[in-house]
């Protein structure tokens, strides 16, 4: 039986059938991204919960009523919604200076935009947060056809226009990329985010690091929890997409050395992967496939069925192969 040859377009399709595979098999480092992003959806909603406490506490409502009035008469803005809080424990710490020992109080921003940082620096967009805005929403950016993972691909590697296309494709996506005048998002997922997390503050710019509002130790350390919330569902999902991007490479670089799709059908039936000539053919520009009888067979394969038994599988390659040797010595 005539072996089917590969070429560089049959590797590459071969290797997206692996690549598939891996990002849909259940394991233990897609289980935990899956966990980390529970949990954070219960902590975001404390967190919050406290945020209200704490600005509720600092800006009494009836003075920001009468100024949100005021605002709206005299065109003024001394009332702003924001959903980035930069506080300060009431809990001091002491911290030793050469000879002399001051008292420092803890702060720290907190932010609930979906691009906000998640504590590791104090500027408002940083990678933290696009990397956590990419992780959380990993399924709605996958069906968008876009690579949340483009920061993990991207690795150690110096930026290129590649990854900085899908870095920006990602933002788009999600409404990162357009903000008013005062800094909020106006559309998208980043849109949802502010709108549901926004609280009024008094005073100050639209970088919530121009007021530092003061909270108790404990709502500080509750708030605390929130960035490495964070943290955790960012490592998480970095963990679960580098275990899918080694895999695959290994994958590719052994596809390379093969000359026969039996050899790549034999690796794929080692890993359980259910691998066809269809799959590495339908996009192939081999002149073969435009043979009617080929083309009726990928049709035919094509139809929604039942899934097919290992001897009407066997039945179904050999047929193939065997049209393409007869077209070859036509």
């Amino acid at each position: 039986m005539t072996k089917t040859k590969l070429n560089a377009n049959k590797r590459k399709l071969a290797v997206k059938v692996f690549n598939r595979h891996y990002a849909n098999e259940d394991n233990i480092l897609k289980t935990e991204y899956y966990n980390q992003k529970k949990a954070f959806e219960n902590i975001i909603e404390n967190a919050h919960n406290t945020a209200i406490n704490i600005i509720n506490r600092n800006y009494n409502i009836n003075d920001v009523v009468s100024l949100k009035n005021h605002d709206r008469k005299y065109d003024l803005q001394n009332v702003r919604d924001d959903a980035c809080f930069y506080l300060q424990s009431d809990k001091g710490v002491e911290i030793n200076h050469g000879n002399q020992t001051q008292t420092e109080y803890p702060n720290k921003q907190f932010s609930f935009e979906l691009f906000g940082g998640t504590g590791r620096t104090s500027e408002y967009v940083t990678l933290s947060g696009q990397k956590f805005a990419f992780a959380y929403y990993h399924d709605h950016l996958k069906q968008k056809g876009v690579s949340p993972e483009c920061y993990v691909l991207k690795g150690d590697k110096k930026e290129n226009p590649h990854h900085t296309q899908l870095i920006d494709d990602c933002i788009k996506e999600l409404g990162g990329n357009k903000y008013n005048s005062r800094g909020e998002n106006t559309i998208g997922m980043a849109k949802e985010w502010h709108d549901k997390y926004k609280l009024s503050v008094i005073g100050g710019r639209h970088y919530c690091s121009s007021r530092m509002i003061s909270c108790t130790h404990d709502e500080f350390k509750i708030m605390e929890d929130f960035n490495i919330a964070k943290d955790r569902l960012i490592e998480s999902y970095e963990s679960w997409q580098e275990n899918i991007i080694k895999r695959v490479k290994v994958v590719e670089d052994t596809i390379k050395n093969y000359t026969t799709f039996e050899q790549v059908e034999k690796l794929a039936k080692n890993q359980k992967i259910d691998l066809t000539v269809h799959d590495i053919e339908v996009e192939s520009t081999d002149l073969a496939l435009f043979n009617p009888d080929n083309v009726s067979a990928l049709l035919d394969d094509l139809k929604p069925k039942a899934k097919e038994t290992r001897k009407e599988k066997i039945a179904r390659i050999t047929a193939y192969n065997n049209n393409n040797e007869a077209t070859a010595h036509g």
